[in-house]
């Protein structure tokens, strides 16, 4: 670029500054930020996820109630990531219990392998993982790390706060019963 175009173009730019025709599409990108920003933040609130979690779940494979009820996925073991309180207080039929915590230091892998490899030797069939815990979040953190590490994970939607809004405990091994 020769020196004349450089004025030109220098020129021009402190002609647009002095302007100020910037502040206006700047003001219109700034708030329109703010305002997804905003939204995202509710949306996340509103499911008990933080904004990262709630980001990540967009690309989570997710499995509904419905759809986990009415026999979609044939070879399932159940996962549940939460606490050992949570669990004792209330699970899933004949899920296995592997809380997120020991997932993150890799001692709850060595168990989800266990369980897997017990799953595969009765039923001859490699089984799909179905992870839950109180709404999402928990299972969906453990969904990543499991997913990374080669297994076939999905997460169970709304987790047993939506599973015990369709069925009680009773319920449960008849539903999960053909699995």
């Amino acid at each position: 670029m020769d020196r004349q175009a450089f004025q030109l173009t220098k020129r021009n730019f402190k002609e647009f500054i002095s302007t100020r025709r910037y502040l206006i599409p700047l003001a219109i990108v700034g708030t329109a930020l703010v305002v997804g920003l905003g939204t995202l933040s509710l949306l996340a609130y509103q499911q008990q996820m933080s904004l990262p979690v709630y980001l990540q779940s967009f690309s989570t494979p997710q499995i509904s109630v419905d759809a986990l009820a009415s026999s979609k996925l044939k070879s399932i073991v159940l996962i549940d990531v939460r606490s050992p309180e949570e669990y004792q207080e209330d699970h899933i039929g004949n899920s296995d219990l592997v809380p997120l915590a020991e997932i993150e230091i890799e001692l709850g892998l060595q168990r989800i392998n266990k369980i897997v490899k017990s799953y595969e030797e009765k039923q001859k069939t490699r089984p799909t993982i179905v992870l839950y815990c109180t709404s999402g979040m928990r299972s969906i953190k453990a969904n990543k790390y499991l997913s990374d590490r080669g297994y076939q994970v999905v997460t169970l939607t709304g987790g047993i706060t939506a599973w015990r809004k369709q069925f009680t405990r009773s319920q449960d091994l008849q539903v999960l019963s053909e699995k």
